[in-house]
């Protein structure tokens, strides 16, 4: 979680925000990236970055937890109180400052995972990764990357990331167990991948989505739980189907997002990647072209090309020798479910052209 603060002091973040005693609290030297920061006040993993200036200070900082930050700070407060819903009174603690004092915020920044400890999880990474090679997802049009790399001699290590860094969400599928029994050698590799999580799912939340999922999380009634929250989010974001007329939901991530509570995530209006292609077709491309083709026509002109070859008069008919690539598909297939035409996306999968390396 990253959570910029204006107008308050970094003894404030940490005794009323934090409520962590300034006597656990060191200052170092530090910068964060897109940032000017130059000191940082930390409490382990904890972290808040600000200005060495003591005007500068008051003035921003930025409070950084990382996912180790998070379950330290979630297991000190539990320690306490077995019953304290650690998050959301954070949550509430600064809407409450803010709201009662000049101090402001702004969540930059809020990452969301569920974990799967089942000795047979709900899914593997084989499974996502082939339902997304095989199309048979559906992610507002998101992009998606493997990464494999290797575990040990006999084994990878794979991961499938559906969006694209920086973007409002991202998500990640990995072996978890893997990633924390990397470098561990004989019983010590063992234990871990005994008891840690076989597979993770993570969100990466950014802008307006980590703001309004922020504000769910402070306000969350008292029968719900954060992670039925998490599985609402995700299941308005991403859904993997049993084929590509995405008709039915596979089972198993059906079950995996049982029980769910889906937020209101509210989102400032954005054009969709297909809607800048269309801008650009009528201000540079083809259809500006076309325009400069009619001018000249229209002014008794004739229009041959070098090779003395004239320009025919029907020049947006459908040609069905042309096909799509695949980063204009995906363009399209974001357009269509924006516009909830879902319909239409086996057709632009058959209008694609298809990859010359054949998929195994």
């Amino acid at each position: 979680m990253q959570i910029v603060l204006k107008d308050v002091t970094w003894q404030t973040v940490y005794a009323k925000l934090l409520q962590i005693s300034l006597d656990c609290v060191t200052i170092e030297l530090a910068a964060l990236k897109h940032e000017d920061y130059d000191i940082v006040y930390s409490c382990g993993p904890i972290r808040y970055f600000t200005y060495s200036d003591s005007a500068k200070q008051i003035e921003r900082g930025t409070l950084v937890l990382s996912g180790q930050a998070c379950t330290m700070y979630e297991w000190a407060n539990l320690a306490d109180d077995i019953h304290c819903n650690v998050f959301q009174e954070l949550a509430l603690r600064i809407i409450d400052l803010a709201n009662a004092t000049t101090i402001s915020f702004e969540v930059k920044r809020l990452d969301l995972a569920l974990d799967d400890y089942n000795g047979r999880p709900f899914w593997d990474l084989d499974l996502i990764v082939g339902k997304v090679r095989r199309k048979q997802f559906l992610s507002k049009g998101r992009t998606n990357t493997v990464y494999d790399s290797e575990f040990d001699k006999k084994t990878r290590a794979k991961t499938q990331q559906i969006g694209s860094r920086g973007s409002e969400c991202l998500f990640r599928f990995y072996e978890k167990g893997k990633e924390l029994a990397l470098g561990l050698d004989g019983i010590e590799r063992e234990q871990m991948l005994r008891v840690a999580p076989q597979v993770r799912l993570e969100a990466e939340t950014r802008k307006d989505t980590a703001s309004d999922l922020f504000m769910t999380i402070a306000y969350l009634a008292k029968d719900e739980n954060l992670t039925n929250l998490i599985r609402g989010f995700i299941s308005t974001e991403v859904n993997f189907y049993s084929d590509t007329t995405y008709q039915t939901i596979c089972r198993c991530w059906s079950d995996f997002l049982k029980p769910s509570f889906i937020p209101n995530v509210h989102r400032r209006y954005e054009k969709s990647v297909f809607e800048d292609t269309l801008h650009w077709f009528e201000v540079q491309g083809p259809y500006a072209v076309t325009q400069a083709l009619f001018f000249l026509a229209n002014n008794g002109i004739e229009i041959r090309t070098n090779e003395n070859i004239k320009v025919p008069p029907l020049m947006l008919d459908r040609r069905d020798e042309y096909c799509w690539n695949q980063d204009l598909a995906n363009k399209l297939i974001g357009f269509v479910t924006k516009g909830k035409r879902m319909d239409l996306i086996p057709l632009i999968h058959d209008r694609t052209k298809k990859s010359s390396t054949p998929q195994k």
